[in-house]
């Protein structure tokens, strides 16, 4: 590497132990730069070995796993309705428009729901629920027709770990080995259950920062690894468009993967709570993960910082 990026990644570094030293929250910070490794740092006790909690970065997880699902056709496409595949969830009377979510509503946080991700009635009620997705169709109101309004919904994340379950005839988790987890050679994972015994769609996969990284450089190299396919680039392509603005701290919304501007560079991004980052800027060929410790009073988005002053010039 030049002594100028070089460089660079030595200040990037006393940055961020400047950083730590009042907020000691960052884990990991890795980089793949033109597919090859430039960077990897552990911090505040952090190490290689250890798996992070990716909290909402398994979003984006399970919208790959759609994907999949798709390219092996057992899923016609992501225009399908839930009740088709899910009608075990319709019984009672329910707001008709219910009817009309797609897997591209669920996908894009579109479905319609009355609901704070955050906290509030609806949603201790489904973190309380024995089956959470019967409970979002039967019990949760309609506050908007589907596909009018973004609105952030761990719910909606979770019916689609119930579609891959309902469409494979396997645990979430157990489809993510085969088809991607495995290619990949990511072997040392954890993936919490949800109340209805399916690992949880929205949260809790526990990886390896560098086994997360793999996942970026795959989606980078359209949808391959070592020349073999592991999901189709048109996926992807559709995935990291933006749909919907999304959090104003981020950016856009597309396919369960944030969309967000670094410069004048299109970025595609996985995050979830309290710092954790699969960031992905095609034009630079950067891949970067960042994690962080996660149960701290608020997200930290120092990774942003990081790419704006150091990463997108290299």
């Amino acid at each position: 590497m030049a002594d100028k990026n070089f460089n660079k990644l030595i200040e990037m570094d006393s940055f961020l132990i400047n950083y730590n030293k009042s907020n000691p929250v960052t884990h990991s910070l890795i980089i793949y730069k033109d597919n090859k490794l430039i960077f990897e740092k552990y911090y505040n006790g952090f190490n290689e070995n250890k798996l992070s909690n990716l909290k909402s970065v398994t979003k984006s997880i399970t919208s790959l796993l759609i994907g999949i699902a798709i390219d092996k056709r057992l899923i016609k496409n992501e225009n399908q309705k839930l009740i088709d595949i899910m009608p075990e969830l319709y019984n009672g009377n329910i707001d008709e428009r219910k009817k009309e979510i797609t897997i591209r509503h669920l996908l894009t946080m579109s479905a319609g729901f009355e609901w704070n991700n955050f906290g509030g009635k609806w949603r201790t009620g489904w973190d309380n629920s024995k089956n959470q997705n019967k409970y979002l169709i039967e019990k949760v109101p309609f506050k908007n027709n589907p596909g009018e309004v973004w609105n952030y919904n761990s719910g909606l994340s979770h019916l689609l770990s119930g579609i891959i379950k309902k469409v494979s005839g396997v645990n979430t988790l157990e489809f993510a080995r085969k088809n991607l987890f495995d290619p990949l050679d990511i072997k040392n994972i954890k993936w919490e259950k949800s109340s209805d015994g399916n690992e949880k769609g929205n949260s809790e996969l526990w990886l390896r920062p560098k086994d997360l990284a793999k996942i970026g450089l795959m989606i980078l190299n359209e949808g391959k690894w070592n020349n073999k396919k592991i999901i189709s680039k048109s996926w992807i392509d559709k995935s990291t468009k933006k749909y919907f603005d999304g959090f104003p701290q981020i950016g856009g919304y597309g396919y369960h993967w944030h969309t967000r501007k670094f410069g004048k560079y299109n970025s595609y991004l996985a995050a979830g709570w309290g710092g954790q980052f699969l960031i992905v800027i095609p034009a630079k060929n950067l891949v970067v993960v960042n994690t962080s410790k996660w149960n701290v009073p608020k997200s930290t988005y120092i990774i942003f910082d990081v790419i704006e002053k150091y990463l997108i010039n290299l």
